[in-house]
């Protein structure tokens, strides 16, 4: 019973701490930009490697008979102190604006954000390096609570919102501390325990009913109290708000001068707080009208009939916009479940496209979607689609990136008519023609791709002050669409920067619609501030188009897309500065404070920093892997929310399988000590070429089937590296019990400092590079791993 309640207290805590860093995630995609959501993990990880580093500085609290009231203290103090740190977070407006004060919110939320983790960490690390029991058990329980605590995000957010699942985590942070107190003897504490389990698990219940409760006062930087808000909803996928309705100018994209100023009824959106948009009402043609001024939806003047297909519903106008130009068929293809909730049900009848017999409304994934149905249609419009997720972030692995490659749009033109137009809207800026030039460049290497000889002909681009877009026909455009493509432009006065016989004005943009060949198109990017390559599977960064050694021109660019992704690389080269100096001083700080604090150690030098290069190359090439498996599951299954809980779920239990086959395998023995790195930097590179293969020959397949088949890859690779810790633990645990903490410590910040490098990586040289360094690291180990094992063979001698 005592064994059992240390492997439970261990796998609620694991499981608590974990599915606490995922939604923090998801609320600091609200709270601030999504740059900046991602230092939830590097948080996450700085206050674990605290916690290990007491562990390590304090070894006598953490022995003999207090070893479990200490941990259980911990469980205590992690679970009461997320409320602490979520109200703190909902309450700051976290905007970086150059001042003092922006910096001390930065500081008070990096606090925040570390703090539960402090004692997690405690626990967590104790487990592991003080308790007598089998360790290939001990981080077994740990794996498997952390990955089902990844589940538990994903099903629990269909339920709750974020601010809610947090304090449910409080719960199993309570739960944790009766196992231990239970287990330490110290039965007091089981009431209290359980007592506070009841209570968070209905605070977490009542605080979900309403927007009166804990949820965000400052979204991006600006105050948003409760009032304002009609309906929210949260999800894996985002958070969305509609405020109350209103009769006001209509909202258009990119608008004609010609175009009516009548009021119209409609509800204002917001989509974590930065991408905006608006459900407009439908009960007549009359009603939205207006939609036919909006540069966006150019192409139906050209393809008026047949079937409409629309990438994006959102709050529903392109589908309207198809319905109103006269399409008999109109499929909406969203991947975020809320917005069709909404349409079909909160604002059936306001929206007005849910009853009407003509329309398909799909919850998926568009490309996959594509992929295989049989349909063809005579126009597919892609309008704005962004969320600001990848907008603000292009360093990140973002749902829309999918959509926007080489191989998406393969797919995209392969479900056209023979005489079917592709059109995709993106932000334009004539000062500076970023995103146009990477749409445009796109559109010129898909249709090289699928063996057009001069792209030009099959390309027109319209452009207004703030939006371009592109139209694109895989047979070359036709006299009767250019005619009347330039008849509807002259009378919406709209501009028209490339027609077939027409190249644009602008000399980049000039550059890049000539191009015959892949190899022109990568001549226009070199000398250039700006990336125009196009992207691919393997580079599927669309959004980010700035270049490193660029950075400093970036600076006088204009608010929007390109200054997002400057401060996106800015904001990631700081997060890695940052977490090289935490690496070092996790390094340094505990070896030159161990005598002060009384920690006696006998280990010499060559085993000292043998055990340490061990522990920090495993976990460098755990994450170097699993960025590389996010990426690229993220275009298998359709949206990285899926990748994330997927990968995450698998590779982590896997890992815990591998932990526990562990305990039977003769690992410390040759000629096993050798084989399982090799076996594991071989089945890394195989699985790189591997996924590629999947990739083209099973996206049309449906997400259960793919879902299982990414389980089926990825968890062998998962059981390998679970073989690693527990050995290193065994090895170092004869030589130099003492340092293990401090291993522990190392393994986590060289984690989070490579996950850092691999989005790096991945965005400036490409996903391939990470299953390479990955793999290099597991081969390497085998050095550190033979060094461990000598200094155990001479101690015994």
């Amino acid at each position: 019973m005592g064994r059992t309640l240390v492997y439970l207290g261990t796998f609620v805590i694991a499981f608590s701490a974990l599915a606490l860093e995922v939604t923090l995630v998801r609320l600091l995609s609200v709270v601030t930009w999504y740059h900046l959501a991602f230092f939830a993990i590097s948080t996450a990880i700085l206050g674990m490697t605290a916690g290990a580093t007491r562990v390590y500085l304090q070894p006598q609290r953490f022995s003999g008979e207090r070893l479990s009231g200490e941990v259980a203290r911990s469980c205590l103090y992690f679970a009461l102190v997320i409320p602490v740190s979520l109200i703190t977070l909902c309450m700051l407006p976290l905007e970086l604006y150059g001042s003092v004060m922006s910096i001390v919110a930065l500081f008070v939320a990096t606090i925040a954000c570390s703090l539960p983790y402090y004692f997690s960490g405690t626990v967590i690390t104790a487990v592991l390096t003080k308790y007598p029991l089998p360790i290939g058990k001990l981080y077994a329980s740990d794996l498997l609570g952390g990955s089902l605590g990844c589940l538990f995000v994903l099903a629990g957010l269909e339920l709750l919102d974020a601010p809610s699942l947090i304090l449910l985590c409080s719960a199993g942070g309570m739960l944790g501390a009766s196992c231990f107190a239970r287990h330490g003897g110290q039965n007091r504490w089981i009431a209290i325990s359980m007592s506070l389990v009841l209570f968070f698990v209905a605070a977490a219940v009542v605080n979900s009913l309403g927007t009166a409760g804990i949820r965000p006062l400052y979204v991006k930087g600006r105050f948003e109290p409760p009032h304002m808000i009609h309906k929210e909803d949260w999800n894996s996928f985002s958070h969305v708000v509609v405020y109350h309705q209103t009769k006001t100018l209509p909202q258009y994209w990119g608008p004609s001068p010609v175009a009516p100023a009548d009021a119209v009824f409609q509800y204002p959106m917001n989509i974590d707080g930065a991408a905006g948009t608006t459900m407009k009402r439908f009960n007549n043609p009359g009603e939205i009208d207006h939609l036919k001024y909006d540069v966006t939806n150019v192409a139906y003047y050209l393809r008026s009939n047949g079937g409409a297909c629309v990438i994006g519903v959102g709050a529903g106008r392109d589908v309207q916009s198809a319905l109103l130009f006269g399409h008999e068929r109109v499929t909406g293809i969203e991947v975020n479940p809320v917005f069709i909730k909404l349409i079909n049900d909160d604002f059936r009848e306001f929206v007005g496209i849910a009853d009407r017999e003509e329309v398909n409304l799909v919850v998926d994934e568009a490309r996959s979607y594509l992929s295989r149905t049989d349909e063809r249609f005579s126009i597919i419009q892609m309008s704005l689609i962004d969320t600001w997720a990848a907008t603000g972030a292009g360093a990140f692995s973002l749902s829309e990136n999918a959509l926007y490659t080489t191989e998406a749009w393969e797919i995209i033109f392969d479900r056209l008519t023979d005489d079917g137009i592709f059109t995709v809207s993106r932000w334009h800026d004539p000062a500076n023609i970023g995103e146009t030039g990477r749409l445009l460049s796109l559109a010129v290497a898909s249709l090289l791709q699928i063996g057009v000889d001069d792209p030009s002909k099959h390309i027109a681009l319209v452009t207004t002050d703030r939006i371009s877009t592109l139209l694109i026909r895989r047979s070359p455009f036709d006299p009767a669409d250019l005619d009347a493509l330039s008849s509807v432009c002259a009378e919406l006065q709209y501009r028209i920067e490339q027609i077939p016989g027409t190249l644009p004005e602008d000399d980049q943009l000039r550059e890049i619609a000539a191009a015959k060949t892949l190899e022109d198109l990568l001549v226009v990017s070199v000398g250039k501030d700006l990336n125009f390559e196009p992207p691919t599977d393997e580079n599927p960064y669309f959004f980010n188009m700035v270049k490193l050694n660029r950075l400093g021109v970036m600076f006088s660019a204009r608010p929007g897309v390109v200054r997002g992704n400057m401060i996106a690389t800015l904001s990631l080269l700081a997060l890695l500065a940052a977490l090289l100096i935490v690496t070092l001083l996790t390094i340094v700080v505990p070896l030159m404070l161990r005598e002060r604090f009384g920690v006696a150690s006998e280990t010499n030098v060559r085993t000292l920093w043998s055990g340490a290069l061990y522990f920090s190359l495993i976990g460098a090439a755990f994450m170097f892997l699993e960025i590389a498996l996010i990426q690229r599951l993220t275009i298998f299954l359709g949206h990285p929310v899926y990748a994330l809980g997927i990968l995450l779920f698998t590779l982590i239990a896997s890992t815990g399988v591998g932990s526990l086959l562990s305990e039977r395998l003769p690992l410390t023995r040759p000629p096993w000590l050798f084989v399982f790195p090799l076996a594991t930097s071989l089945t890394i590179l195989l699985l790189r070429y591997l996924l590629g293969f999947l990739i083209s020959g099973l996206i049309a397949e449906p997400i259960l089937v793919r879902i299982i088949v990414s389980i089926l890859v990825i968890f062998p690779m998962g059981m390998l590296m679970g073989f690693f810790f527990p050995t290193g633990m065994r090895l170092a645990s004869r030589v130099c019990s003492g340092e293990t903490p401090w291993y522990w410590a190392l393994n986590g910040i060289l984690g989070v400092l490579c996950s850092a490098l691999a989005v790096l990586f991945s965005i400036f040289v490409g996903i391939s590079l990470n299953f390479y360094v990955a793999a290099v690291c597991y081969a390497v180990v085998i050095i550190a791993l033979f060094a461990l094992k000598r200094a155990g063979e001479g101690q015994v001698v």
